[in-house]
């Protein structure tokens, strides 16, 4: 937990948003329940009798977070020069985005209630009411719902939870977060996800969410469906459409690596999935990227991967033997129609149909271009090699003060982003010792 900004000062933010604190609350807590980045957590009571809670936005932390996204774009501008093959630009327009969205206490009201509405008829998720009468865009007000954090597993086993009954009900809103609603809790760490008895499950924080847009879900629901036809020139097409390959005029490598993958992963067996770890997949198929063609990370699925990591990982720890894609198998092929029955069975071919229809020209032309262009050859001369080789030297001596500044600059943002400035200020130092020294070496050289 972030250290706590002083009473004096969330008292001073609260009564500047809603009023005096005895005028619009019987009790008000001084000391934070929870603390982060953004602002903290206090318990209280409104006038009512209602107990909720209270987060208040730390006072200043606007100029704050705008430094540290001209350092974050420093670094990233570093990096591209390291890295070029790897699209960094999404990496800062992202975190740009959730943070600013982050920052407006109001949209996160508005997003807590587009989640209750998705899981109203779930009695296993519980999301708090927003008292919109006491929220503003840097004090939101919610219900207050008693539970036990995720990860407090001796309390839980106290309570007689199934941990494992638990770890799939968990998989299961995420998979409908993911396949049915498109929208998506984007922070689901311990301190977000609290338990009471039934299993039930209590989320909080909608300041981080994202949203698959429609045109990137009808991509999605062609990768998927390409898996099961064993389509891999589908399946690249798809990733081409959702941005993760670029549109190059040779999209044979990319079809030639997926189908490695599809052979290795698609006729896994019931058993072999369930024994499988979803971190070992991601593990595999980005060392396959690392030889394969470059590819890149479209905004709207970096939080999506980032959510899908944590996930997993908080679900191995409740109960090490649930296992997240067999949990989420169901809501997948509901999302790509393998369970749509009569009508809606009808629209689904209906619509495959109209798009195989739409895109025949397209395939056409690039059939007959790649066609006329014939066989692709490479050719490699030993004098290439060389000046390859020389190249690759010349990198390689400012390579570690590149890394090293790049990676003290990221430090520099996150702990100042999580509340520690003395570290924040010597991580920076640091950084901008090491890049200038890696400038005077490049300039040597």
């Amino acid at each position: 937990m972030v250290p706590p900004t002083p009473f004096p000062e969330i008292a001073r933010r609260v009564t500047e948003e809603l009023g005096p604190l005895e005028e619009v609350f019987s009790s008000f807590e001084q000391i934070p329940v929870a603390s982060a980045s953004l602002g903290q957590v206090h318990r209280a009571c409104l006038r009512d009798g209602d107990c909720i809670v209270v987060k208040v936005q730390y006072p200043g932390i606007e100029e704050v977070i705008a430094a540290d996204i001209r350092t974050l774009r420093f670094v990233i501008r570093i990096l591209r020069l390291l890295y070029p093959r790897v699209n960094l630009d999404v990496i800062y327009s992202e975190f740009s985005r959730i943070v600013g969205e982050e920052l407006d206490y109001l949209q996160e009201g508005k997003n807590a209630e587009t989640f209750a509405r998705n899981f109203a008829g779930n009695p296993k998720i519980k999301i708090p009411i927003v008292y919109w009468p006491f929220t503003t865009s840097k004090v939101l007000t919610l219900e207050y719902l008693e539970g036990i954090k995720i990860t407090d597993f001796d309390a839980i086993d106290e309570q007689g939870i199934d941990r494992k009954e638990l770890a799939r009900v968990l998989a299961e809103a995420y998979a409908q977060m993911f396949f049915l609603d498109g929208l998506f809790h984007g922070d689901p760490h311990p301190g977000n996800i609290f338990v009471c008895p039934g299993p039930e499950i209590i989320l909080v924080d909608f300041g981080m969410v994202d949203r698959i847009s429609s045109p990137q879900r009808e991509s999605l629901r062609r990768a998927f469906g390409a898996v099961v036809d064993r389509d891999s020139l589908g399946l690249v097409r798809a990733l081409v459409d959702m941005g993760f390959i670029p549109l190059t005029r040779d999209i044979r490598p990319a079809v030639q690596l997926v189908e490695r993958l599809l052979q290795k992963y698609r006729d896994l067996s019931p058993r072999e999935i369930k024994a499988m770890d979803i971190e070992e997949i991601g593990n595999d198929i980005m060392a396959s990227l690392q030889i394969g063609p470059a590819i890149q990370i479209p905004n709207e699925f970096i939080l999506f991967g980032r959510s899908v990591g944590m996930l997993n990982g908080l679900s191995s720890r409740l109960d090490p033997d649930t296992n997240i894609i067999e949990v989420a198998a169901p809501f997948a092929r509901r999302f790509i129609g393998g369970e749509a029955e009569g009508l809606a069975g009808i629209a689904v071919q209906a619509r495959s149909a109209g798009r195989s229809i739409i895109r025949l020209p397209k395939l056409l032309s690039e059939f007959l271009v790649t066609t006329g262009r014939g066989e692709t050859r490479v050719e490699i001369t030993s004098k290439d090699v060389a000046d390859e080789l020389r190249k690759i030297s010349r990198v390689g001596k400012g390579l570690i003060l590149a890394l090293l500044g790049a990676g003290c600059g990221l430090a520099a943002v996150l702990l100042r982003i999580n509340g520690f400035p003395e570290e924040s200020l010597w991580a920076g130092v640091a950084s901008g010792v090491l890049l200038l020294w890696l400038a005077l070496l490049l300039r040597r050289t």
